[in-house]
C-alpha cells in the first residue's frame, strides 16, 4: 500500500544522493525567500530601527544565504562560513526579516552532521563570532541584552546537536553494517570450508583405502590390482571434478558453462559403489516412497551419509555398514548410517574441527536435526532428520 503523495514525495527526496538533495534544499530555501508572505518570515537578529528597505544588496545576501547550501554536505564547514557571513551581515545591516535566517540552521545542522575534522574548533569558532556580533549589535543599538543574545544561542546549538546526533546514528549503522558483512563473509568462508571437507576427505580417504588394499593382491592376481588402480583413478578423478565445479562457483570464468548441480541424495547409489570399491561392505536401505525434497535438503543428506561413509573408512575398515534412507514420516526424510561393532569399539568421530561439527550446523541450517552416538554392540550410528522443505534463509 503506498502513501498519502507528501510522504512518497519524501520517501523519494530520501532516496536521492546527498549532493543533489542539498542542491534541492538550496533550491526551496531560495524559492521560499522570495515568495511573497513568506519571504519576510525569519530570525531577527538585532531589530535596528528604523528598518532599511530590502534592495538590491538585501537581495543578493538573501542568495549567500541559500547557495552555500549546495556543499552542506561535501564542505560543511565552508557552508557554514558562507552562510553564517550573509546572515551575520544581513542583521547587522538592518533589513527586515528573511526567510533565508533558515539556511544558517541548516548549516549548522549539516556541520554537526557532516564535519569531519576541527569539528570543537569550528563550534568554539562560530560561538566566538556570534558572541562577537552579539556586542556589536548591542552597540549598534539593539534592542536585546546580551543575556537575551546567550539565551539564542540556546537554538544554533539545539540545531549543531542534532546533527551530531545524526552522525553518531549514521556511524552506528555504518559499523552494524560492517560487522553484518564480516559476519556474512566468516559464515561464507565456514560453508566453503565444509565443502572442501566433505570433498577432498572423503575422496582422499577412499584412495588410500584402495591403495593400501592393493598392497594385499597377490602378484598372481594382476586383475584384482589393476581393479584396484583403476579405482583409485576414478575415485581421483572424481575428487578432481568436484572441486572444479566448487571452484566454478566461488570463481566462474564468464565463458564457462554453468557449474553442475551439487551431488544430492539422488547419487547416493554412486556414492555407496565407489566406497564398496575399497573393500568396505555397504548395504543401501530405502523405507517408504520417495517424495519430491528441496535441492539443499537433498546435499545435506548427501553430506551426511559421504561423512558416515568416511568415518566408517578412517575408525573402522572392512566392517558392515547399513545406509537407511526413510520417507515414513510426511514432510521428513531420515537418513541413518550405521557402523557395525567388534573387538573394539568404533571410536567416536570427534565433535570438533570441521567433520561432525560442520555436518551438524549444515543439518541445522535446513531445518533438521543431527544425532550421533553409539549402538549398543560398539558400532556407531549417525542419524539426520531432514524436512522435505528447507526453512534456511
Amino acid at each position: 500500500m503506498q502513501g498519502p503523495p507528501l510522504s512518497r514525495w519524501a520517501d523519494h527526496v530520501r532516496a536521492l544522493p546527498r549532493a543533489r538533495r542539498d542542491v534541492l534544499v538550496a533550491l526551496l530555501v531560495a524559492a521560499v525567500s522570495f515568495t511573497p508572505g513568506l519571504a519576510d518570515k525569519g530570525t531577527v537578529l538585532g531589530w535596528l530601527t528604523p528598518l532599511r528597505a530590502f534592495d538590491l544588496l538585501a537581495a543578493l545576501l538573501v542568495l549567500a544565504h541559500c547557495a552555500p547550501l549546495v556543499v552542506r554536505g561535501r564542505a560543511p564547514a565552508l557552508c557554514l562560513l558562507l552562510v553564517s557571513s550573509a546572515f551575520f551581515a544581513y542583521q547587522y545591516l538592518g533589513y527586515r526579516p528573511t526567510a533565508a535566517s533558515i539556511a544558517l540552521y541548516l548549516a549548522l545542522y549539516g556541520a554537526g552532521a557532516h564535519q569531519e575534522r576541527f569539528r570543537r574548533a569550528t563550534a568554539v569558532t562560530w560561538v566566538a563570532v556570534y558572541l562577537g556580533v552579539s556586542i556589536a549589535l548591542v552597540a549598534a543599538g539593539s534592542p536585546f541584552t546580551v543575556v537575551e543574545y546567550l539565551e539564542f544561542l540556546a537554538l544554533p546549538a539545539g540545531c549543531w546537536l542534532m546533527g551530531t546526533a545524526t552522525r553518531s546514528r549514521l556511524r552506528e549503522q555504518e559499523r552494524q553494517q560492517e560487522r553484518d558483512l564480516e559476519t556474512a563473509m566468516r559464515e561464507e568462508r565456514e560453508r566453503i570450508a565444509r565443502e572442501l571437507h566433505d570433498v577432498v576427505t572423503h575422496h582422499v580417504t577412499a584412495m588410500v583405502m584402495q591403495a593400501d588394499a592393493a598392497q594385499y593382491v597377490p602378484e598372481a592376481d594382476r586383475a584384482a590390482v589393476v581393479g584396484g588402480l583403476e579405482a583409485i583413478g576414478g575415485t581421483g578423478r572424481r575428487a578432481l571434478a568436484d572441486l572444479r565445479d566448487l571452484l566454478g562457483v566461488l570463481a566462474p570464468a564468464h565463458d564457462a558453462p554453468a557449474a553442475p548441480r551439487a551431488p544430492t541424495a539422488g547419487l547416493l547409489g554412486d556414492l555407496v559403489e565407489r566406497t564398496r570399491l575399497t573393500g568396505q561392505p555397504v548395504d543401501v536401505v530405502r523405507d517408504g516412497e520417495p517424495r519430491q525434497v528441496d535441492g539443499i535438503v537433498e546435499l545435506a543428506a548427501y553430506r551426511v551419509v559421504q561423512e558416515a561413509l568416511t568415518n566408517a573408512l578412517k575408525h573402522a575398515p572392512g566392517r558392515r555398514t547399513v545406509v537407511r534412507v526413510s520417507h515414513a514420516v510426511p514432510d521428513e526424510v531420515t537418513v541413518e548410517v550405521t557402523t557395525a561393532g567388534g573387538p573394539e569399539p568404533v571410536p567416536r568421530p570427534p565433535e570438533s574441527g570441521r567433520g561432525l561439527a560442520g555436518l551438524r550446523r549444515r543439518v541445522s541450517l535446513v531445518g533438521g536435526e543431527l544425532t550421533a552416538r553409539r549402538d549398543d554392540d560398539g558400532g556407531f550410528v549417525l542419524r539426520a532428520r531432514l524436512p522435505t522443505r528447507s526453512g534456511a534463509v
